[in-house]
């Protein structure tokens, strides 16, 4: 890992500026990191919200992540989770290692292994249907009672925001848009029983730890219907089979996926946030900007009106 040259000066994130200004073993001695080697980079930031940096320290490993507001919520649910899995070989998260208050700051444990999205890439879309499967298997039995709701009516309330920024930014899109809010705004789901749902289950998230599977980054956790977390990872690795040139492999991984949460999940439920997954998608590559965004974000629109005809 090389080290980081620069940290953001960003008066918002404390945290960086402790790390920039003291050295990370002296902005946060709980780590107990004098006398060591670190190495650190920049892995993620986001102006005025938040910063992600990777460290090494001899043979530790682990995940700074700083913020402008307080993170309490997600070191809690960390704990909980801990908790909650505590000696399960099936599935892990990274164990929290410090909360700095003060400066706005999580230290979080590193968990190796490639994520299901380089699976994908590499051929073994059977092997991410799997572990995406047996996440969503581990996390319905998970009694963690924490988090805001986020169940249909936040969803369709993100979905409105994403047809809304998608058409200002490029009015071709309009019509692709607003067909696919208008359908998911006429056949919204009832909320099922709320559950833990990490909010973000991208095809990033999810890890191969050979007898185990580990999910990262619980930022946007809550409280709502597995199916919001199986479509996320769904609509993810289809994002990855569409524009990446993996169609056989994600739809490998898809039907792998199905067959394993099929006992445990609406169908019909899945169907509808699997639509909003693929229009939030859409909406992110407005935040990208890469040469090819409008045909990325059309494709994608192109898919979420495809499977809402089901609806």
């Amino acid at each position: 890992m090389k080290p980081a040259i620069d940290l953001p000066d960003d008066p918002a994130l404390p945290g960086v500026g402790a790390i920039r200004a003291l050295g990370l073993a002296r902005a946060i001695p709980a780590l107990g990191l004098d006398g060591r080697g670190i190495e650190l980079a920049l892995r993620g930031y986001t102006p005025g919200s938040r910063a992600t940096i990777a460290a090494c320290a001899g043979n530790r490993r682990f995940v700074v992540k700083a913020y402008a507001a307080d993170p309490a919520s997600e070191a809690r649910v960390y704990r909980a989770l801990a908790a909650g899995l505590g000696g399960d070989s099936g599935a892990r998260v990274p164990p929290l290692l410090v909360c700095d208050h003060d400066f706005r700051v999580l230290v979080i444990g590193w968990l190796d292994g490639a994520t299901t999205h380089e699976l994908l890439k590499t051929g073994q879309g059977e092997r991410a249907g799997e572990l995406g499967a047996r996440w969503l298997e581990r996390a319905f039995s998970l009694p963690v009672p924490l988090g805001q709701a986020l169940g249909a009516g936040h969803v369709l309330c993100e979905a409105g925001r994403s047809v809304t920024e998608l058409v200002a930014v490029d009015p071709t899109l309009r019509a692709a848009a607003s067909a696919v809010g208008e359908a998911l705004a006429d056949s919204q789901p009832s909320d099922g029983v709320p559950r833990l749902v990490h909010g973000a289950l991208y095809d990033r998230h999810v890890l191969d730890q050979d007898d185990a599977v580990g999910v990262i980054d619980w930022r946007h956790f809550g409280q709502g219907p597995l199916e919001l977390d199986a479509a996320m990872f769904l609509a993810t690795v289809t994002r990855t089979g569409l524009l990446d040139a993996a169609a056989a492999r994600a739809a490998r991984a898809q039907a792998v996926f199905l067959a394993g949460t099929r006992p445990f999940l609406d169908g019909d439920a899945l169907i509808w946030y699997r639509v909003a997954a693929l229009l939030r998608l859409a909406r992110r590559q407005l935040k990208r900007r890469k040469d090819d965004w409008r045909a990325r974000a059309q494709v994608l629109l192109g898919e979420a009106a495809r499977l809402a005809r089901a609806l």
